[in-house]
């Protein structure tokens, strides 16, 4: 069974305990430590030396704030996913986070079983949209905002391939076997399709993948 390892960013402490008694009661996920703030966060992760899968982070904090602290963490840590917790759902500010590598978001009312949900889904795919965030997406598609058409024709046949794939949530080893390559293979693409299209993770080619037409977004086609 796979263990995700999660940290905790949260400044309301009960919160924090609450989230974190929950997660503890889950067999599949560990909780390596909590941080009350962006800076706290950043502090502990340089001082471990093993570092968590995912990260819970919420948006309003104090010292550093969820923003900062996403951006820190791409910077340093681009392996690690980051999940937004949230008590507003401000489609502006949601845009930026997904921009910044943000791999999905999280009501702080959520069930439990939809937090696991999200949890699997960032851990095994590195993405979680649900409906909201899926519309956001589709209507941002929609005002017409597309990068140059030459980065789109740079893309190759297999590329484009791999791409429409991860878009349709199939792992890299899953890839793999359904285009009967190697798994290093995929890897190799995928890092080409990131450099090409100056994304920073999956996320971002997801987007791009949107924004370009290449990827035509229905409702729940991101969500499980």
């Amino acid at each position: 069974m796979k263990i995700y390892k999660i940290v905790l960013t949260d400044d309301e402490a009960l919160f924090r305990k609450g989230l974190n008694r929950l997660l503890s009661d889950c067999e599949s996920c560990e909780v390596l430590f909590e941080a009350c703030d962006g800076l706290e966060l950043l502090a502990k992760l340089k001082n471990v030396k093993n570092h968590p899968d995912i990260i819970l982070l919420d948006m309003q904090m104090p010292n550093m704030d969820g923003v900062d602290a996403l951006k820190e963490l791409q910077k340093r840590y681009p392996a690690i996913k980051v999940i937004i917790l949230t008590s507003h759902y401000n489609p502006t500010l949601i845009l930026k986070m997904i921009e910044l590598g943000a791999s999905a978001f999280m009501a702080k009312n959520v069930k439990p079983d939809e937090l696991m949900k999200t949890i699997k889904n960032v851990g095994d795919k590195g993405f979680h949209y649900d409906d909201n965030i899926i519309k956001l997406l589709r209507d941002k598609m929609q005002m017409g905002e597309t990068r140059q058409k030459e980065i789109i024709d740079e893309l190759t046949k297999r590329e484009k391939e791999i791409l429409l794939l991860i878009c349709d949530q199939y792992t890299n080893k899953e890839i793999a076997e359904k285009l009967f390559i190697s798994r290093r293979t995929v890897d190799g693409h995928r890092s080409k399709m990131l450099e090409k299209t100056s994304s920073k993770n999956t996320v971002g080619l997801i987007l791009y993948a949107i924004e370009n037409r290449i990827f035509e977004l229905r409702f729940g086609q991101l969500s499980i």
